[in-house]
């Protein structure tokens, strides 16, 4: 992002793992779904994409959010048009941003705003459930943004986006301006995809990347379910998400006991 002194600075610091969080592809069975090979979400949002002050603040974690909001009302129910300043709220109890003083405007990790979407919601609008998604897993990506209406990604940006208009890998090395992070980390909303690229929603635009570009320089992808993105018991597409979240909290607590299982039985062996 670039900031009001022409320096350059990204709002999402380098991903953390937490052990706890589903994986999508332990869920999905691919061999058994029908995804298409395009699919764009973002033709039933009618207004403008919101920068929510991501153009100032290195906010891009809650203005994403935000998008996805945005996207998922407008498929599902009645489109919502989030407020800045619900979105720069957020971020201010995230990240103990000072409005006045400007001090820590540092960003906020995206398994920090996911864990407080899920607790507290964004201006009353909450998510129940979250899984990572594997960057190197073409139909995986595919199938989550196509099943959940998006997905909720962090990238390691290189400076080379200055001058592209679809983002896109340079030849030769990681280094320089390909080199990731050399622009900064940044969380946005993939919202579309087809055979060549993915779309995601950047400082309040559409913007398209190719797939290589995604697979080098993404850090984190996480699919979601929520309310938002259903009318009544089911998604835009038909499908049950009700049930895909029982299904995945029953997974999970499988995986749990196993381990807690796994980890007794190491205990008493030694």
């Amino acid at each position: 992002m670039e900031n009001i002194t022409g320096q350059v600075k990204g709002g999402k610091p380098k991903a953390i793992k937490d052990p706890r969080s589903f994986k999508i592809s332990d869920y999905l069975a691919i061999h058994q779904l029908q995804i298409p090979d395009a699919h764009d979400w973002t033709a039933a949002k009618k207004n403008k994409w919101d920068v929510f002050g991501n153009n100032r603040l290195y906010n891009c974690t809650c203005a994403a959010a935000g998008h996805m909001i945005e996207c998922w009302t407008a498929n599902a129910s009645s489109a919502f048009e989030i407020t800045e300043e619900a979105i720069v709220n957020t971020y201010i109890t995230l990240s103990n941003y000072d409005p006045i003083t400007k001090q820590n405007d540092d960003g906020v990790y995206m398994l920090d705003a996911l864990k407080y979407w899920r607790k507290n919601g964004i201006e009353q609008h909450r998510i129940r459930v979250f899984a990572t998604v594997p960057h190197d897993r073409r139909e995986i990506v595919k199938a989550s943004i196509y099943l959940f209406g998006g997905i909720y990604v962090g990238l390691q940006l290189p400076n080379s986006i200055l001058k592209q208009k679809i983002w896109e890998v340079n030849p030769g090395e990681l280094t320089g301006d390909n080199e990731p992070w050399s622009w900064g980390g940044h969380a946005v909303a993939i919202l579309a995809y087809d055979k060549q690229h993915l779309t995601c929603i950047h400082l309040g635009k559409e913007q398209k990347m190719t797939w290589d570009f995604w697979e080098t320089y993404n850090d984190e992808a996480y699919a979601i379910i929520t309310q938002d993105f259903m009318e009544g018991d089911k998604n835009p597409l038909g499908f049950n998400l009700e049930a895909m979240e029982r299904d995945l909290m029953e997974l999970t607590q499988a995986k749990i006991r196993l381990t807690n299982r796994l980890a007794q039985e190491k205990s008493e062996k030694y």
